[in-house]
């Protein structure tokens, strides 16, 4: 082989040592990109009722085994999933080592959520995520909280996750019923001091869905009055319990809503022991 053939031979491969390293880096950029976009934070899902409403289901809904609780877990997961037209999570998928229990139970509770579609990715597969931090220590709070309700009466639940507006019997407060839970928010109410000084009064209208368990979930504000009245409304509504609606003799998921007014009048002392579940 000549000289200039020698020379030309080393510079393509020279050329092709670089391609093939170039190659490698742009594969190994696009990876990197693809993961950090995924977990970006306008990836992450917003649910409907912002993350206050996340924590109210896992409070109030979350059922984990004994066999898992032993054994002190202490757990980050990230489940990444799509959205239908109605914002409901599907093609759930559950990241890393999980438990099978614990992971029924994820794909279980997300059925209480609902999500913004804040992303227009056609052709990008589940682009939303979302990450709990769950440990046997925050489950027994969870779990501590949930068993202070004993329901009236202990009928099969409904398992098809539908919100019903009309059924046989519908919800009420899990004690002494409206009369009950007028008193309850009398008692409990903390009348936000900005409201006192602008002398502000008015009615909050708080919507819900009372869960086949007692609890609530789904918690929206209808009507809103300002000063700090409508976080009140919500922080008061977030402590009741409830005995849950009745359907063809199944427990069922049950939306309705609940006034709760502020009025001058009924400022007669100051609650501050207004942290009690229900009571």
């Amino acid at each position: 082989m000549s000289m200039a053939n020698t020379f030309n031979f080393f510079k393509l491969s020279l050329y092709m040592i670089k391609k093939f390293f170039l190659v490698l880096m742009i594969i190994g950029f696009n990876q990197l990109s693809a993961q950090t976009s995924s977990t970006s934070p306008e990836y992450e899902a917003k649910a409907i009722g912002g993350k206050e409403q996340i924590e109210q289901v896992l409070q109030t809904q979350l059922t984990l085994p004994k066999t898992l609780l032993t054994s002190n877990f202490d757990v980050e997961i990230t489940c990444f999933f799509d959205l239908d037209t109605a914002g409901k999570a599907v093609n759930i998928k559950i990241e890393g080592n999980v438990n099978n229990a614990l992971r029924n139970e994820l794909l279980r509770v997300f059925n209480f959520w609902k999500f913004y579609k804040t992303l227009k990715l056609p052709n990008e597969s589940r682009p939303y995520f979302l990450i709990f931090k769950l440990s046997t220590e925050k489950y027994n709070r969870y779990f501590k909280q949930k068993n202070k309700l004993t329901l009236k009466k202990p009928l099969p639940v409904d398992s098809s996750f539908v919100i019903y507006t009309k059924a046989d019997k519908s919800p009420e407060y899990y004690k002494n019923g409206n009369d009950g839970l007028a008193e309850f928010i009398l008692s409990q109410i903390e009348y936000p001091k900005l409201a006192i000084e602008k002398s502000i009064e008015g009615t909050v209208v708080i919507e819900f869905v009372v869960e086949a368990n007692g609890y609530l979930t789904g918690i929206t504000v209808k009507q809103g009055v300002n000063a700090g009245c409508t976080e009140e409304a919500l922080r008061l509504i977030k402590l009741t319990k409830w005995q849950p609606a009745i359907l063809n003799n199944k427990l069922v998921r049950y939306r309705t809503n609940y006034p709760i007014t502020f009025s001058l009048r009924n400022i007669s002392k100051d609650n501050t022991g207004g942290n009690q579940m229900g009571q």
